[in-house]
């Protein structure tokens, strides 16, 4: 379907509009409606880029003719394939032998556009013109049109007028004048005229659809009938008639499939309605297999990388796009305010200066600088920035609106709200803007102007709006299914689903409260309020509420004033602690609220981390194992850019442990909490990083990732585990063993390098050639790796039987062990062959050293746990059940078990209230668990806390109307014991009352009628299993 002859075409000079994304650092490489990117610009109108037999008014003593053609030919396959360098020494070589030759001309100036030469591109344009009237040869349209591109984007908005008024001058109905003129008209903000320049453009398809727009047999004039389909479409798309615009862009790839300018703004068409998978599938992967040095493809498939939060990925593609092409406009726009948004301010700066040395009337390139003022509080920038727009464009929505995304995506939604605002009385019809608007809104907790923002979005720019928007609508309108809860002090909101209201709107305000205490006494701050809480026991209506899209990588977020989270139900019980998660936001409520959004993402998830484990130690996350491995493999990030791992999918969970590890390191040797509270106040003073490492840690920020490196060594030093190969040192490797000067020892490391790789065959050469000299019999570290990888190469085998492979396995392992390896996964692969052989003995011996060699590892303390219940030995399995939980806070069953088999019988009050807490903490609706907690509380006199749980489990009576009533009834009894024992008759009495009323007949309320005339009873005796539940 899209695959077709060359064409000659500068293609990627594409414009800027709003990708409809919430995140500002995706939405400003789409802003400007008349920007082009460096590819497109000198398409072809006609088929004049073909060779041909005759070239008019060129006469034969001037050159080499047949040369020429040669030449032309030879320049337009490498422009094909993106050799651009030979496209130009081809080109060059054309318009010496034809200096007239204006398909020349425009192939040379394709491979310099491509290449970041726009001057020297619209210099060789500029020649041609003047060598074809010097020759009294016709200027050719496709050559106008290709100079009207580049003037456009070089800023040049009166030359590119002029270029638009002569061909229209020419044609009344060209649309390459139309569309020039409206870009330009639009990009000074004169929106109305713009849109009837659009307007003639359509009129001007309509009329050229049986004539020039019209299927072509000559496959010559294939370029020519895309190019003139591909500007239709651009039309169509600034008035925001995308059906339209998809089908002249169909038409264009009909006429010719290879068409790279059509086929960028396909994918940008794809990715604005959230269809990334389609960018890339249909559109850029294929293009990039014919054309590897496209630089606009690369930027694309950055964007939809971006997108689908693969961030390393797309930072890979981005760089790649300007290594090709250091002078893409619209790529330097897009990575300064990337760069900018993620705390590197000064390559933001250098990228945003180099966009605006090439186009000072660039409003993305403005937009990024006014958001470098904006976001540090640089007036003076700032100023600047706005001044410059105001003087291209006296109603600069574009401009306003990246400064409010930028704004928006640091939690600064009053300030961004004002920007917002601003955009859309400059430009009312910017629909972006509203979209911006609602979510900023609703993430301030204005769900009112949020819902109204959002449905202007939708009802006038549906196609953009068909996922994120439709999705918070829908979203919002389920509300009717939730309860709004106020606290009584006003501090806090809650929003939480019918069916768990009962119970977690006590839970959510107790827990609130507890953390506003210790957080307000921790950071001397109190935040603004009210708090509002949003709680879903939907995950997906989570990711909604929270982006507006699934696939959020998170089970919790907040936004300064508004925390949004999975409720309990989110979830498998024993899956997820809604209480940590809980405490984790509201961490983030302080630190965003002290640094007004300007902290960094490590060290906000890394605090919040940081203080969950210091709430309580089982909520601590367990990476160590991921900390040794990349530690080793030499990919700890700098500080300066760790914070884009939290935009990678597949990095951001370790990212959080990460961080968790650096405030650690900060709080415990670089001055304490003190230290981390003053960064935080620094950077709320609107101080850059390198500023806050200068003045609170008296350091450069290298010096602290090299400190911060030594730290990381310490903390894994206990770890008992293999080491990796980092890449660079596999490739030192390589290249030493090639040469044949590697010593056994390297050969053993170089195929244990590809072996972790997953490099079989190169492990196994390798390996080879070391075992060829003796390294199976060397002792110590190299003959201990050597049997390791044997073992590791022998699990994967499959050309060997199962039981073979395990016993060549167990040999190599058990050999490696003798030489000295110790090493956690080995430990576990020795274990489960030893379960698997009935061997009970050497299986404890295995668990136990897998223990010791990971200490922190939930896994072989949960095996040890089940073989110690196997063996019946009570005591050890109790020991390891509780060194177990003290590393995983998920564990619903274990905590059951400890409380209803060991410290229920030993009553041991204080372990059972607490691991039964701990358990409501992943399972708030079992209604045994509050039970537990109940009875202990009660026995440790904790009257409150007793009456509280008992309480819940009032709320939680289910069943048949009987049943119900008897759990109700029994847990207003208990309640009346627990007030006794407490001396409160009163309220004994109160509760002694009112059960009666719902079932006078409850054999138990003699009983306690006689205690509160002071008799003795049977209460007391209590063994834990609650009467009447």
């Amino acid at each position: 379907m899209r695959r077709a002859g060359p064409e000659f075409t500068l293609q990627g000079l594409e414009p800027y509009m709003a990708l409809t994304r919430t995140r500002s650092f995706l939405t400003l490489c789409l802003l400007l409606v008349g920007l082009f990117a460096l590819s497109a610009i000198l398409a072809p109108l006609d088929a004049q880029r073909r060779p041909k037999k005759k070239v008019e008014e060129i006469p034969e003593d001037e050159g080499d003719e047949e040369a020429a053609q040669s030449a032309i030919a030879e320049g337009e396959q490498a422009l094909l394939t993106g050799n651009y360098k030979s496209a130009k020494v081809a080109f060059k070589k054309a318009l010496k032998e034809t200096p007239a030759s204006q398909p020349a001309a425009r192939g040379l100036a394709e491979a310099q556009a491509e290449t970041g030469e726009p001057e020297a591109a619209l210099a060789a344009l500029d020649k041609a013109v003047e060598s074809a009237a010097a020759a009294q040869q016709t200027i050719e349209r496709s050559t106008q049109v290709a100079r009207g591109r580049l003037l456009f984007w070089l800023g040049r908005h009166d030359d590119t007028l002029k270029v638009a008024e002569a061909l229209l001058a020419g044609d009344a109905q060209d649309i390459d004048g139309h569309l020039l003129k409206a870009k330009v008209l639009h990009e000074n903000g004169r929106y109305d005229d713009a849109e009837k320049s659009l307007e003639a453009l359509r009129g001007a398809v309509q009329s050229k659809r049986r004539t020039e727009l019209a299927p072509k047999q000559n496959k010559d004039a294939a370029p020519g009938l895309a190019d003139l389909w591909c500007s239709a479409g651009e039309g169509y798309f600034m008035l925001n008639r995308l059906h339209e615009a998809n089908d002249c862009w169909t038409n264009a790839l009909k006429a010719d499939e290879f068409h790279l300018r059509t086929n960028l703004w396909m994918a940008r068409l794809y990715l604005e309605q959230n269809h990334d998978s389609s960018t890339l599938v249909n559109y850029v992967e294929p293009m990039l297999k014919r054309n590897p040095n496209a630089s606009g493809l690369h930027f694309w498939k950055a964007c939809a990388l971006f997108f689908r939060w693969r961030a390393t990925e797309g930072r890979k593609s981005l760089d790649t796009a300007l290594k090709l092409n250091p002078r893409n406009l619209e790529a330097l726009c897009f990575r300064a305010a990337y760069l900018i948004n993620k705390d590197q301010y000064e390559e933001g700066r250098a990228d945003y200066e180099a966009a605006l040395a090439l186009n000072p009337r660039s409003l993305a390139a403005l937009g990024a600088k006014g958001l470098h003022g904006a976001t540090l509080a640089l007036t003076d920038v700032y100023e600047s920035a706005e001044k410059a727009a105001l003087a291209v464009n006296p109603a600069p929505a574009e401009f306003y609106e990246i400064v409010a995304d930028g704004l928006s995506e640091r939690f600064r939604y009053v300030e961004a709200l004002d920007f917002y605002e601003r955009g859309l009385k400059a430009n009312p019809k910017r629909w972006t803007i509203y979209r911006g608007q609602g979510l900023a809104a609703m993430n301030k907790g204005d769900d009112v102007l949020g819902k109204k923002s959002l449905e202007v979005a939708l009802k006038q720019d549906p196609l953009r709006n068909n996922l994120q928007t439709v999705n918070l609508l829908t979203l919002l309108d389920s509300y009717k299914n939730y309860q709004r809860f106020e606290s009584e002090d006003g501090r806090f909101r809650v929003l939480i689903h019918n069916k768990e209201a009962k119970v977690m709107k006590e839970y959510y305000f107790r827990l609130l409260h507890e953390a506003w205490d210790a957080q307000t006494a921790k950071y001397g701050f109190k935040p603004r309020t009210p708090l509002t809480v949003e709680a879903f026991p939907e995950h997906a209506d989570f990711e909604v509420r929270t982006v507006g899209v699934t696939g959020l990588p998170a089970l919790g977020a907040c936004f300064g004033q508004l925390i949004t989270l999975d409720s309990p139900s989110a979830r498998p019980p024993g899956s997820y602690n809604w209480a940590s998660t809980l405490r984790h936001e509201m961490d983030h409520v302080y630190q965003i609220q002290i640094s007004n959004g300007q902290t960094p993402r490590w060290l906000a998830e890394g605090l919040s981390s940081y203080e969950e484990k210091r709430t309580r130690p089982e909520w601590e996350r367990h990476m160590e194992d991921q900390l040794f491995m990349r530690y080793h493999l030499k990919d700890i990030p700098s500080v300066r850019r760790f914070n884009e791992w939290f935009q990678d999918g597949s990095k951001v969970m370790f990212a959080y442990y990460l961080g968790n590890v650096m405030c650690e390191f900060i709080d415990k040797h670089m001055g304490g909490f003190a230290v981390i509270s003053k960064m935080l106040e620094q950077f709320g003073r609107k101080k850059t990083p390198d500023q806050v490492f200068s003045e609170c840690l008296n350091m450069k920020i290298e010096d602290f990732d090299a400190r911060f490196l030594e730290y990381v060594k310490s903390r894994i030093a206990h770890l008992r585990m293999v080491p990796f190969v980092a890449p660079d040192d596999l490739d030192a490797l390589l290249i030493k063993a090639e040469d044949g000067v590697a010593s056994r020892a390297e050969l053993v490391r170089l195929a244990l390098g590809y072996l972790q790789k997953g490099s079989r065959f190169d492990c196994q050469t390798w390996l080879g050639l070391a075992g060829r000299k003796g390294a199976e019999d060397a002792p110590g570290e190299e003959g201990a790796h050597y049997c390791y990888v044997k073992a590791m190469l022998a699990r994967g085998d499959e050309s060997l039987a199962p039981a073979e492979r395990q016993r060549v396995m167990k040999a190599y392992l058990e050999k490696a062990i003798s030489r000295g390896l110790e090493d956690y996964n080995t430990y576990l692969h020795m274990a489960q062959i030893s379960q698997q052989a009935q061997d009970a003995t050497s299986l404890l011996h295995y668990l136990n050293e897998a223990r010791r060699a990971w200490r922190e590892s939930p896994q072989p303390k949960a095996a040890l746990f089940q073989l110690y219940l196997q063996q019946n030995k009570l005591d050890e399995a109790k020991a390891m059940a509780e060194e177990w939980m003290m590393v995983d806070e998920n564990n619903l069953d274990t905590r059951v078990w400890l409380i209803e088999n060991v410290y229920r019988g030993a009553r041991d009050w204080a372990k059972m209230a607490d691991m039964a807490l701990q358990a409501i903490y992943v399972q708030p609706f079992d209604i045994k668990l509050h039970n537990y907690r109940a009875f202990a509380c009660r026995k440790l006199k904790q009257w409150d806390e007793a009456v509280f749980e008992y309480n819940m489990v009032r709320k939680l009576a289910a069943g048949t109307a009987e049943e119900a009533l008897a759990t109700d009834v029994g847990a207003l009894l208990d309640i009346c014991a627990t007030w006794i024992n407490a001396g409160d008759k009163a309220k004994a009495r109160a509760a002694l009352d009112e059960a009666k009323q719902l079932d006078p007949k409850n054999a138990r309320i003699a009983t306690l009628e006689q205690e509160l005339n002071g008799e003795d009873s049977p209460e007391e005796d209590y063994d834990g299993h609650e009467s009447g539940h």
